[in-house]
């Protein structure tokens, strides 16, 4: 059994010895994880009608959501053809493998994002995504949401920071204006946030949109030096 040690809490992680491969792995998490072309990594995806404050504010005109990519274009057109799948994503996080297949698919990776599109949907999943970066210390973790409220149970709850290779960015809600970082989690150590511009960016701006949408050298989003990046709108 490995033991993983944070500050005030242990975590007892017991390896799954049948996963020996990533194809193993990949039948359990639901499909493989792919690079994703304009991304220097590996990402998890939900659908983002499966977004929970998201699909709120998906009602919301002036929502970075009501414009969300992950429900149009691409992803609307082929939303029937993807919907078993992410589906079947969602409901694999339950399992009690999936920890296991997760750190087997992401391996040796330096870099991985969290939902290029959806979002956390609980506690319990936050739950297992810091349990994998502490068992991946050289990997560094990106995870943007809109569930300020989960990364606030998580902090109640364990009473220390996050792993220093999990870097939360709180999104705004508006176009345009800063994200509104609550009082209950500012000052906490890699709770950062991103905003979304049509004109002047708020703070670093992230230069995909200059680079034909890749991040290339830029790696802003991981860097808790970076508070706030702020994309344009797209």
């Amino acid at each position: 059994m490995k033991t993983l040690t944070k500050e005030k809490e242990t975590i007892d992680y017991q390896p799954i010895e049948f996963i020996k491969t990533k194809k193993e792995a990949a039948a359990i998490i639901g499909g493989e994880l792919r690079n994703n072309k304009k991304m220097p990594c590996k990402t998890f995806n939900l659908s983002a009608w499966h977004c929970k404050t998201g699909g709120l504010l998906a009602e919301k005109p002036g929502t970075i959501c009501f414009e969300c990519y992950a429900r149009n274009g691409h992803y609307l057109m082929f939303r029937d053809d993807h919907a078993k799948g992410y589906s079947e994503r969602l409901k694999n996080v339950d399992s009690i493998y999936w920890i296991d297949a997760m750190i087997k698919q992401i391996g040796n990776d330096p870099f991985f994002r969290w939902f290029a599109s959806g979002d956390l949907q609980s506690l319990a999943m936050l739950e297992k995504i810091v349990i994998i970066a502490r068992a991946l210390p050289d990997t560094r973790f990106w995870l943007p949401t809109h569930e300020p409220g989960i990364i606030k149970s998580w902090l109640e709850k364990h009473q220390q920071a996050f792993p220093d290779n999990l870097i939360i960015r709180i999104s705004a809600v508006y176009i345009d204006k800063p994200a509104d970082l609550p009082k209950s989690l500012q000052g906490h150590k890699n709770i950062l946030t991103s905003t979304v511009h049509t004109i002047a960016p708020i703070q670093s701006e992230c230069p995909s949109h200059l680079q034909n949408g890749e991040c290339r050298d830029c790696r802003n989003c991981w860097n808790t030096e970076v508070k706030n990046v702020s994309y344009k709108a797209h």
